[in-house]
């Protein structure tokens, strides 16, 4: 019998503000536990909870990005229960009342086309303490107590654990991209609890629901729910029901670990949270929040193509927000798209990675870079630019005109005798590659210019040598 598998997801993002959600203590990392609480983080008697307005402003950015209906009214509630990582005994949560509802987003499958998945929710929250489990105690650092969340609700429209990881990704490049979230799914920052149901293919109803909890990386999404709908194909056959459960995934073993039934699951009594009143937004508030969202990764990648950077290099650069706001400036300063692309993926990359730095780290201003990729289109050789790169890289106080100067760069000539005397050179000591090129072998054409470049030593534009080759090849 074949199964097909319907798959939900619930994905919690740390929200990147000053504060925390409910209280002024500071919401930033820190190596020290327990450092960053107040009296209200820590359930003191007469403490009342305050609302962060930027975590409000981030949840509409979002629920707004991903085509939601956004509630003006702003109410909270309370998901009780006792366990040490909550010390007030509740979370306060939206369970009745979430800020955005529907929506959708869109993913890439693996055959390129697009497919749409729906959503059920997103809603504001503040996480729970963090809790390091040790063979003779448990240790609680309640840094992380408060800290704003959104949870977003996928529908169980996804099928496998690679459209999942696909979902996931989507959401992490929406929430960096907004400037929400940092997104680092090995911090914690990005967590996903994924639900997993599997049917026979031709029901329309789903199967009975499992719960994969914590995971945080895309591998071990896409993994967990393999091996779980492996899991549960292999019991179906075997004529043995699909217990509802809480599971969670071994990396060691590459399986999904029993931690609960369903049936031992705790009833968390939500009710209103009495001391946040209903908050009523206004449209200008509203619109204002959404107005402010920074480009979005789907739209700033589209732009990129539209500049005519291949779909390749648009992805490296967008792979880090930061880096696509560097090469945004670089662009911003008159720099010529192809040139200033292939600075930036090849000898900007390939220097941060020799350096162990960011590119917020990065010594050159993005004006330098900028007129650095001019040169080429003057008609520098690239390989003339790369060494005026590397001395500004070591030297980033001094100009362009200084580099220059120190590297004996001069400006390619227009001399069209001398470049057709030095092709022509080029052509008579290279015969072969003209029978090679005459015989239909296009490398051939390549090879002689890269030569020609090379004899130049910079007299000439590339352009230029090209064209003439091109030419002279044509009459033989």
């Amino acid at each position: 019998m074949e199964f097909k598998a319907a798959i939900g997801l619930e994905i919690h993002v740390a929200l990147k503000t000053k504060s925390k959600m409910f209280s002024a203590a500071p919401n930033y990392f820190s190596h020290e536990p327990n450092t960053h609480v107040t009296v209200y983080d820590m359930a003191h008697p007469g403490t009342m909870p305050t609302v962060n307005a930027e975590a409000v402003r981030h949840g509409i950015r979002l629920a707004h990005a991903l085509h939601m209906d956004i509630d003006p009214l702003l109410r909270f509630d309370r998901k009780c229960y006792f366990y040490p990582d909550s010390p007030k005994g509740f979370q306060i949560t939206q369970q009745f009342h979430p800020l955005g509802r529907g929506g959708f987003i869109e993913i890439e499958c693996e055959d390129g086309s697009k497919k749409t998945i729906g959503l059920k929710r997103l809603h504001l929250e503040e996480d729970a303490c963090k809790m390091f489990h040790r063979v003779e105690d448990t240790l609680l650092d309640y840094n992380r107590a408060g800290v704003p969340l959104v949870e977003i609700v996928s529908l169980p429209e996804l099928s496998s654990g690679r459209e999942a990881a696909r979902f996931v990704e989507a959401i992490r490049h929406l929430v960096v991209y907004a400037l929400a979230s940092d997104g680092k799914m090995e911090d914690g920052s990005l967590r996903c609890d994924v639900n997993v149901s599997i049917a026979p293919r031709e029901s329309d109803a789903l199967g009975t629901k499992v719960e994969i909890k914590n995971l945080n990386s895309l591998r071990n999404i896409e993994r967990a729910i393999d091996q779980e709908i492996l899991r549960q194909s292999e019991l179906l056959r075997q004529g043995m029901p699909i217990e509802g459960q809480t599971r969670r995934y071994d990396e060691a073993s590459g399986s999904t670990k029993l931690m609960r039934s369903k049936a031992e699951a705790a009833d968390y009594r939500y009710v209103p949270e009495a001391n946040i009143v209903p908050i009523r937004l206004s449209e200008a508030f509203i619109a204002k929040a959404i107005e402010e969202c920074p480009e979005l990764y789907e739209r700033k990648r589209e732009r990129y193509l539209k500049l005519g950077i291949s779909a390749k290099d648009a992805d490296v650069i967008l792979y880090d927000v930061a880096m696509a706001q560097y090469f945004d400036k670089v662009l911003a300063c008159g720099a010529p798209t192809k040139a200033a692309t292939v600075l930036f993926n090849v000898e900007v990359q390939a220097s941060l990675h020799k350096m162990g730095k960011s590119i917020v780290e990065f010594p050159l201003e993005p004006k330098r870079l900028a007129e650095l990729a001019s040169l080429q289109e003057q008609g520098y050789p690239h390989q003339a630019v790369v060494q005026a790169f590397h001395y500004l890289l070591e030297h980033p106080k001094s100009t362009l005109e200084e580099a220059q100067l120190a590297l004996s760069l001069t400006p390619p000539t227009q001399d069209e005798e001398g470049v057709l005397e030095l092709v022509r050179q080029t052509l008579d000591e290279n015969p072969r590659s003209i029978a090679d090129y005459k015989a239909g072998k296009d490398r051939a054409m390549g090879f002689l210019v890269g030569k020609a470049i090379q004899a130049a030593k910079g007299r000439y534009g590339p352009s230029d040598i090209a064209k003439a080759m091109k030419e002279e090849l044509g009459k033989k």
